[in-house]
């Protein structure tokens, strides 16, 4: 089962440098056509459910709080394109639940068509091209002040300042629109199917340049993020020896993903408390492998990690029990797979 996480609430769409844009109408149509492949339904045939943990580094431990938000993991396949596959990722906190009511969110679905048909064994670099959609309410806070000083602000317009990015990625071509939305609706990660057409009419209508990257030099690879972090993780599951590397595109930028280490883990054990301290989730893995990656981008040399537990066998064999990405020094967040979950096995459909 080849699936991957999302880049949790801050790092998921963004790995910035500077490579000139244009607006040339060449370029434009990659994107106008990435769009039109996210914009269509979605057959999912697997999903696997969160439940959000926030940590916050004190003078001398971590204190945090279970439930403060949620997400999924979707992967499925077209019902009409035997060579394309997609990844869909959505992960953030519910203003709800979170601390302050904090409402951040992103959500990622990438598209992937493939040289041979899904029905073969996968064979390493054979996606031909993908396309990326990704949407994320927007924060430039750096600390828990900061972002409190955002929402106040946002509260006090009366708008709310969400973020979108479109990509296609080719083996020596890739295009990405990074694309800004003000709401008058905050809407939470419970509303993405709500918001989501309204960033596809502001991409389509855009006139905004387009970044690109075209250089018969560059990765050769076509994937993007989500269908690489799959790739390395099926490829430790497998047995294959850490570290493994592969480059990617992401923003019409060149990254480096890197499996850095595959460490067996004889036993998890987790227990997840609501706020009035009820027990919502107690149990125990058993024969995991924690897999630690690190992301760099090729011109900046910026460093992002983040961190998969999968485990090895049965039911769960390939599936991501925990993800842990921690964006700075203060602040950590966990994901814990929901267990016993209806998870889908026949394809249902779902909006972009």
């Amino acid at each position: 089962m080849r699936v991957a996480p999302h880049r949790l609430l801050f790092l998921l769409f963004f790995l910035f440098t500077s490579i000139a844009a244009t607006s040339a109408s060449a370029d434009r149509q990659p994107i106008l056509d990435a769009l039109r492949s996210v914009r269509e339904p979605l057959a999912v045939s697997a999903q696997y459910n969160y439940i959000m943990t926030a940590r916050v580094h004190l003078l001398f431990f971590w204190a945090g709080k279970d439930d403060v938000g949620s997400g999924y993991i979707r992967r499925g396949s077209s019902s009409v394109d035997s060579h394309e596959e997609f990844f869909q990722v959505l992960f953030g906190s519910d203003p709800e639940k979170a601390p302050r009511a904090i409402n951040r969110w992103g959500a990622g679905t990438e598209i992937a068509w493939h040289h041979d048909s899904l029905a073969t064994p996968p064979r390493e670099d054979d996606v031909t091209s993908s396309a990326f959609f990704g949407f994320m309410k927007s924060s430039r806070g750096k600390s828990a002040a900061e972002m409190q000083a955002e929402l106040k602000n946002e509260q006090e317009r009366g708008l709310h300042s969400f973020t979108g990015i479109l990509s296609r990625v080719e083996p020596v071509r890739a295009f990405s629109l990074v694309v800004p939305l003000e709401s008058d609706t905050d809407f939470t990660l419970h509303q993405y199917d709500l918001a989501a057409p309204l960033m596809f009419d502001r991409m389509q209508s855009s006139n905004l340049p387009v970044r690109s990257l075209v250089n018969e030099e560059r990765c050769p690879r076509a994937g993007s993020f989500l269908a690489t972090v799959a790739e390395l993780l099926d490829s430790a599951v497998s047995g294959q020896r850490a570290p493994l590397s592969r480059c990617y595109v992401h923003d019409a930028q060149e990254n480096t993903l890197t499996l850095e280490s595959a460490t067996p883990l004889t036993s998890l054990p987790v227990q997840l408390h609501a706020a009035d301290k009820t027990p919502i989730l107690v149990t125990t893995y058993a024969n995991l492998l924690q897999l630690d990656f690190v992301s760099t981008h090729k011109l900046t040399g910026k460093k992002v990690y983040f961190t998969i537990l999968v485990g090895t066998e049965g039911s769960l064999r390939g599936i991501p029990v925990q993800i842990r990405y921690q964006p700075n020094w203060w602040f950590q967040v966990v994901l814990n797979l929901v267990p016993g979950d209806p998870f889908i096995t026949a394809p249902t459909l779902a909006s972009r």
